[in-house]
């Protein structure tokens, strides 16, 4: 996140106020010298605080952010990430975003080709289009059972018939077709899984249990 960007513009709000940097750490309980980090881009207030932040400002923490421009993804993001601190930082303030700030955030992420792994925790709060860019944007290869059954019933067909083929290479196992099975369509599982027994790829038992 560009907390430098941040900085500035908390900066800006508090002098609009002609508010001196000790009223608003008197206001928000924390040293004078926190804020002033803060305005500098050399810190970043903890998500509580952040939310005091806005109540004195008299916005939302998405608007506040957004208009920092803080939910930019920077540069030292690009190739896998770099900063890991960047990820947990979008990760803490999504509870308090906009499903639309997060969907952009998503596209950002995928566009710099960052770890699903590092942030499937934002799947709850992401609408289902933006999750499913970031399954496509991502190395299937770092993509464990776990990790899978969570994406699961967000995923759109294309993407479960991809964890399908992963099970068929045995990468993944054969347990998540239970999961699958919930939201995938019912007879194009059960065909495809049909076929992979008789190709001698599946275990002909899993025709027949319950999945």
């Amino acid at each position: 996140m560009n907390i430098i960007k941040f900085g500035a513009y908390i900066s800006r709000l508090r002098k609009e106020r002609d508010m001196p940097q000790s009223k608003l750490a008197d206001i928000l309980n924390v040293t004078r010298q926190a804020v002033s980090k803060w305005e500098r881009g050399e810190g970043f207030p903890d998500i509580t605080i952040l939310c005091e932040l806005a109540n004195v400002f008299e916005t939302s923490v998405d608007d506040l952010l957004n208009a920092g421009g803080a939910l930019e993804i920077s540069a030292e993001l690009k190739d896998g990430g770099s900063n890991p601190n960047a990820v947990q930082d979008i990760i803490n303030i999504a509870p308090y975003l906009k499903v639309s700030t997060l969907s952009s955030i998503a596209g950002q992420l995928a566009k710099h080709n960052i770890d699903i792994s590092k942030i499937i925790e934002l799947s709850e709060f992401m609408n289902d289009e933006s999750i499913v860019k970031l399954f496509e944007n991502s190395n299937l290869d770092k993509l464990d059972d776990n990790l899978l059954e969570k994406l699961i019933p967000f995923l759109n067909q294309d993407s479960l018939y991809a964890i399908f083929e992963k099970i068929l290479k045995g990468q993944n196992s054969v347990n998540l077709l239970s999961v699958m099975r919930k939201y995938m369509n019912y007879w194009s599982l059960d065909s495809l899984i049909e076929v992979a027994v008789l190709q001698g790829v599946l275990d002909y038992s899993l025709i027949r249990r319950d999945y």
